[in-house]
This record gives structure tokens, sequence and C-alpha cells, in this order.
């Protein structure tokens, strides 16, 4: 059973009188449109696709950008890092303006500032111009996610939700796939721009899908602000997600690093306990005291580490070992898209069937046998193999992904739908960054490592390395080089030739990490309700929202009726 216990100190009468006495805005008569819904998911999923597909799309650019701005690698990485922050920023405020000045407002506000940054970004004339017209496409961007999710659950009925975030998921697994293969082409083929000129159709069609198909539940509540609140979020996302960031390149142990760290766990901490005591909360951290919502949650967040911290791995072995260019790297990776496109929907449909428990858990292990088969790719492995592997990762993420957030906001009231949201997308975006910094951390470590033992074997005549060390070093000398000299090019020559083997063990030590996640989440899986308990939870929340939640957007909720 879930936990209703609220904290801070605020009665329940006290709760339902402030939610009585506080000014809400009438709620609009929709008028009566059976293809509502289906209006409301494209226009989402047409938001959703672009904003993900430009952000994978750039990744392919940054090799190009940094020959063209003439820049060091640590200033083009500004590029990626302006978007991170800027989108962990806002993320969180999501909810809070959803419920200020209304969803579908706040949508378009989100989509146009998108649409707007991609224009200036096209356009940029120099590298810290485009880095700042990224954390613009940010601001734009970390919204639509929560956004997009309140009004699919505002305009669906729960036994509906599960197809509907089937469908949704299909941009969220179709773009990270397809997004290398349209930045690839554009990089060989056009110009680095086009990546950013792409958005502007898409997304004013999306501006004028959302203006004329989406409604409004409410005009916006006097939502009180939760200053604090806001202050704590932007300084313990904002350095903790920079140093995420740049760990990796500026090393963990670093001053700057380990002070950022420090200040983004220490302003995290008081920012739990801030939001735990406020009746307005910026994110409503009471949720996890309900049981269903803390185990999908934590299944999410490991899962995105395993899903998609893991997937930054693949195009560096393709194109630093395997010598495949952008486009090439890409389009192997295709066949992610086509099988998680296909099975996310399917997923979605089977959902209120089965429930969540079955799906979650067949997509974990498949999860797991998948991944411990890339933990064994080798420099030869064939391309075939490498298409087939990718193909099944799809079957897992279309199994997992949707179906874990789908599960996570079953239950819930209109009401706490919104922050709930943007909750859920806060955490992941931490946890995605943290994934790829940590296991790009775990392949550079491993790298050392096994860099360092050739480096002791090589003096090591019992060692085969040693063996063959020596021989060079005569073979170097019979044609006139001195000892040292020989001594040093047998080095060079042997050490260098054990390089791409190293990294390939690296990469594969990394995807062993990842195996272990993967059965985590599996053993997490079979802790979720059944398809009865889903059920009860669906019929309890609507009966609490009344009548009009099933089928009207996600109404913002009223001033002091936030508790969980």
């Amino acid at each position: 059973m879930e936990s209703d216990m609220t904290l801070g100190g605020q009665s329940q009468p006290e709760e339902q009188r402030q939610a009585s006495t506080a000014p809400a805005a009438p709620a609009e008569v929709a008028p009566a449109d059976p293809n509502y819904r289906w209006k409301v998911l494209f226009s989402v999923v047409f938001g959703t696709f672009m904003v993900i597909l430009d952000a994978t799309a750039v990744n392919v650019a940054l090799p190009t950008l940094q020959h063209v701005f003439k820049a060091p690698v640590d200033q083009v990485d500004g590029v990626l890092t302006a978007y991170v922050l800027a989108l962990g920023i806002i993320t969180p405020l999501a909810g809070y303006l959803a419920e200020r000045f209304g969803i579908k407002r706040m949508y378009l506000i989100s989509l146009f500032l998108f649409v707007l940054g991609s224009v200036l970004c096209a356009f940029a004339p120099s590298l810290p111009w485009l880095v700042a017209f990224r954390a613009l496409q940010g601001l734009g961007g970390g919204m639509l996610g929560p956004l997009g999710i309140s009004l699919l659950f505002g305009a669906f009925p729960e036994k509906q939700r599960g197809l509907a975030f089937g469908l949704y998921g299909i941009p969220l697994v179709v773009a990270p796939a397809s997004g290398p293969v349209l930045g690839g082409y554009f990089v060989e083929y056009l110009d680095w721009r086009y990546i950013f000129f792409i958005n502007i159709p898409v997304g004013l069609a999306g501006l004028l899908l959302g203006f004329f198909w989406l409604r409004e539940s409410r005009r916006g509540t006097a939502a009180r602000l939760d200053l604090p609140g806001i202050l704590l979020s932007v300084i313990s996302f904002g350095t903790l997600l920079y140093a995420i960031q740049r760990g990796s390149s500026e090393g963990w142990t670093s001053a700057r690093i380990l002070t950022l760290l420090s200040v983004g766990l220490l302003t995290f901490a008081v920012f739990v306990v801030v939001e735990l005591f406020r009746r307005d909360p910026l994110l409503d951290l009471r949720l996890f005291t309900r049981r269903t919502f803390t185990v999908a949650s934590v299944i999410g967040w490991v899962s995105t580490i395993a899903l998609f911290g893991a997937e930054f791995l693949l195009p560096i072995y393709l194109q630093s070992l395997r010598g495949r260019t952008p486009l090439q790297a890409g389009l192997l990776v295709l066949p992610l898209a086509i099988s998680s496109g296909i099975v996310t929907p399917l997923a979605g449909a089977l959902y209120n069937r089965i429930g969540p428990r079955w799906l979650i858990l067949a997509g974990s292990l498949l999860l797991a046998v998948n991944t411990w088969g890339f933990a064994h790719l080798t420099l030869v492995a064939s391309y075939n193999e490498i298409m087939v592997l990718v193909a099944i990762r799809g079957v897992a993420l279309g199994l997992t992904l949707q179906t874990t957030l789908t599960v996570a906001l079953t239950g819930l009231k209109p009401a706490q739908l919104p922050r709930a949201s943007s909750l859920l997308n806060a955490t992941r975006n931490v946890f995605q960054s943290f994934g790829i910094a940590m296991l790009g951390t775990i392949v550079t470590h491993q790298l050392t490592a096994y860099q360092d033992a050739a480096r002791n074997d090589l003096y090591n005549a019992a060692t085969s390395l040693g063996q063959r060390f020596l021989q060079l070093v005569q073979v170097l000398q019979m044609r006139g080089l001195p000892a040292a000299a020989a001594q040093k090019a047998a080095a060079g020559q042997l050490l260098g030739s054990l390089v791409p083997q190293q990294f390939m063990q690296s990469i594969n030590d990394a995807y062993i990490v990842t195996f272990w996640l993967a059965l985590a989440v599996a053993v997490l899986a079979l802790t979720l309700p059944g398809r009865t308990r889903l059920a009860t939870a669906r019929a309890a929340a609507e009966e609490g929202a009344g009548p009009a939640s099933a089928s009207a957007p996600a109404a913002a909720p009223a001033s002091g009726a936030q508790g969980s």
C-alpha cells in the first residue's frame, strides 16, 4: 500500500481548507472532440523528436567544430556543457511554471525558445556565441519533456496511458539512434549549420500544431514561488552537472572538480530539507514516500545509466578502433532505432494486459544478455554481428524505458503530474550525465592500468612482451642504432601496437559494469506492483480526480494542495 504521509507539520484539514480557498481559475469546458487525445500525442511527439534528434546530431559535429573554430577540445565541449547545464537548471522549474501560466502556454514558449536557439546557433559567428545559443536551446528543450508528459497524462484516461506512452516513446528511442546518421550526413556532405537549420521548419510546424490543437484546462493558478527551492536547485543541479561533465577531462581529484562536487552535494542536501518542509515545493520530494514511485524512479535511474550511459561507448569503438566515419557509425547503430521503434508501442499496448513488472523484467534480462555480448566485442568483430547486437538492444530499450516512466506516474492525481514529471526528468538528466561520465572514467582508468602493466612487463625478460622487446632491441642495434635509441624505439613500437587492444579491453570492462546494472534492474523489477495493484491505484486516482480528469488536460494544483 502506498504511503500518504505528509511532512512539514501541516494537517490534512488545513490542506483542504487552503485548497478550497486558494484562487484557482475555472477549468475550460472542453469541446467534444474524440480525436483530441491523438492530436495531443502527435503534437508532443513532434516536438520531442526534434529536440532529441538535435541533441544527438550535435555530438557528431564536435570534431568539425573544433576544426572550423580552431579551438581546443575543452572549449568545444562547451557546446555540450552549456546545453546540459541549461537543461538541468530549467527542468525543475517546469512544474511550477506550468501551474502558474498553464501547461499549453509554457509548452509553446519552450518550443519557441528551442527554435529561436536553433536559428541563432545556425548563424553563430564564433564559438562563444554558439555556446551561448546552445544554452538558450537547453532552456527550451529542458521544459518540453515534463510538459509533454503532463499534456499526455491529462489527455488520455488511465487505461490508455500505457499505449499512449508507448507511442510517445518512439521518438525517445528512435531519435538518439537517428541523430548520428543525420548529423554525420550533414557534416560529411553539407555543412554543420544544417544540424540547426533542420529544426526551423520542424519547430515552426510543431508550434502551429500546438497552437491550434492543444487546449488549456486552466489559465494558471496562484502557485506560490518557491524562491529558496529555485536558488538551491540552480546551484546544486548546475554545479553537479558541470562537475560531472568536466570531471573526466579535468580529473576527478582536481581542486576545482572537488570544490564543485562539494558545493553541489551540500546545496542539494539543503535543497532536500527545504523542499520536504514547504507546502508548495519546487520539486515535490514527498512523492518518494510512495513505494511505487520510488521503486520506478530507482529503476529509471539505474536503467538510464545501463542503457544511455553505455550508448556512447559504441561510437567510440566504431570510429576510434574500427576507423568508421561518423555517418558509417550512425548507420551501424540505426537498427536500434528500428527495433525499439517497433517494440515501444507494443510494450505500451501490453502494459495494461500484463503489468509493468514482467515487461521491465524481460527488458532488463535481455539487456543484460545483450550487454554481455558487447563486453566481448573484438577488434575484428563482423559488422553484421554488431548490427544484430544493436537491434537486440533496441528491443530491450523498447520494453524498459517508457514502461518505467508510465508506472512511476500511475496512481498520481492530475494536480501532481506537472511537478512529478519535472522531478523524474530532473533526476534522470543527472543520472544520464553521471552514467556517461562514470563509464568514460572507467575506460580511462582501465586503459591507464593496462598501459602501466605493459610497461612493467616490457622490462621483465620473463614475460613474452619482455622477450619480444629484447629481440626487437637486438634487431635495431644490428641495423646500426645505439643501445639507448634502440631501446626507446623498440619500447615505442611495442607499446604503441598494444594500444588498440588495451582500448578494446577497457571498453569491454565498462560494458561489464553496465551488465551488472542491468541485472540490478531485473531484481528491482520484481518488487514492482502487479497488474491488479496498478488497477486499484488507477481507480483510486480517477476517483480522487473526479470524472473530468480522464479526458481533460492535466490541471494545475491550487496552492497548498500539492501534498502526496
